[in-house]
């Protein structure tokens, strides 16, 4: 049996409903269908490992992106727990897994990525998670519950903000990463510092240069009890929670011919599409030329999702324009709020401006010539932040210098607006 849609968009996470929802305002009448494997309709992640592991109450259905009325009511066809086997660029069809084949004029490759494992012996024990998925993150807050002490492994993004929502439930919590502190592939050494030590101050204790080896336990299969790192420490804990990055589900793609980048995203330009005029890609698994940085990456967060979500729905639907974003990252943990604005590598050198022992600062990162191409900015207003972001972006797009203004910006009441 084949259906025929205008559009098919593969993956079932954020930057597919965002792109139906942009489609149907542009296009009152397409045919669309979104594809998922998960048992649930699109949702947003940042909750996952921040309020749903420290909120008994959050339900299943809280972090959904949109209210179930939102697809019927927009004509849009969601199917869950269906898998995507095939893609033929030919005949223009996806296979599913029951052998039903879905004919595509338009198709939206946006199928994310899955956690990087641990080749580690114990990491199938009971007690060892990762954490991606809805029902990961309800493995992990019904473990939360019952344990004292937890090992968070990986100290990027999520291994943070695990390790944060651990402790304010009031577990004995250790951090082992590889690199000399926190957040190592962003943020300079002084800034993952004083994130170290504000995590201290909280009762977080760190195990740097050093990774774990095994998780040990009773018999071949037993709950975890000991992480036992490189260094030959052994960690006792209840729990363990690996964060050391994701691998990107580009299988599909792979298999249907199209470009995959070294990084293993799947290569699309400014347009968010493949060499193939009838494919499209965005999100994790979008390896895309990004005009503002005038580079060609991959983003794995939140808003790379749904802000590609939003711009391939507009360009799938007849409107022309380039995907045109200065990166946006943010970060929830203990009292505090963060935001990234621009080339996570794009600075050599930085400089903070504002008041570290209040936790309220920025640290602008600019390249060998001066020129700004990222800004990191920590407070206890999440709200303050939106105006910081917004003069963020507009100093990452004017390109400005600031070398020579060192002395200036290093004052405490120091006005970024001023650097334009």
């Amino acid at each position: 049996m084949e259906s025929r849609y205008d559009y098919v968009l593969v993956g079932g996470g954020l930057a597919c409903v965002w792109a139906a929802q942009t489609i149907r305002e542009h296009d009152k009448q397409g045919k669309i269908v979104i594809i998922g494997g998960e048992p649930h309709p699109p949702y947003d992640r940042p909750p996952l490992s921040k309020n749903f592991l420290t909120n008994d109450e959050m339900s299943v259905d809280d972090p959904y992106s949109k209210f179930d009325d939102f697809y019927p009511k927009n004509q849009i066809e969601l199917h869950t727990k269906t898998q995507v086997t095939k893609i033929d660029r030919n005949a223009r069809t996806v296979t599913l897994a029951d052998g039903t084949t879905f004919q595509y004029e338009k198709l939206l490759i946006a199928t994310g990525a899955r956690p990087r494992s641990l080749n580690v012996p114990g990491m199938n024990r009971i007690g060892v998670f990762l954490l991606r998925t809805i029902e990961d993150a309800l493995q992990i807050r019904t473990a939360l519950r019952g344990s004292q002490r937890a090992v968070i492994v990986g100290a990027g993004y999520l291994g943070m903000e695990v390790a944060a929502s651990a402790r304010e439930r009031g577990l004995d919590v250790t951090v082992v990463e590889p690199q000399g502190h926190p957040w190592a592939k962003f943020a300079s050494e002084k800034l993952g510092r004083w994130i170290q030590s504000y995590y201290e101050r909280n009762g977080i204790k760190f195990l740097l240069h050093d990774e774990a080896v095994a998780f040990e336990g009773d018999g071949e299969s037993g709950p975890v009890h000991i992480v036992r790192t490189k260094s030959g420490q052994q960690l006792p804990t209840d729990l363990v929670v690996v964060g050391v990055g994701v691998e990107l589900n580009n299988e599909l793609a792979r298999e249907a011919g199209l470009e995959i980048g070294d990084r293993g995203g799947i290569k699309v330009n400014e347009f968010l599409q493949t060499a193939d005029p009838h494919i499209w890609a965005a999100g994790d698994v979008a390896l895309f030329k990004d005009i503002a940085l005038n580079k060609e990456w991959h983003a794995e967060h939140f808003l790379n999702a749904k802000w590609q979500g939003q711009a391939v729905g507009a360009i799938m639907a007849g409107q022309n324009q380039p995907y045109n974003q200065i990166p946006y990252f943010f970060s929830d943990f203990l009292d505090l709020h963060m935001i990234l604005r621009g080339d996570p590598q794009g600075g050599k050198n930085s400089i903070f401006t504002g008041d570290t022992q209040a936790a309220e600062f920025t640290e602008l990162y600019y390249d060998d010539t001066g020129r700004l191409r990222m800004g990191v900015s920590i407070s206890h207003d999440e709200k303050k932040l939106d105006g910081i972001s917004d003069t963020l972006e507009r100093l990452i797009r004017a390109g400005v210098n600031v070398q020579g203004r060192e002395g200036a910006i290093q004052t405490p009441d120091f006005d970024l607006n001023s650097l334009t």
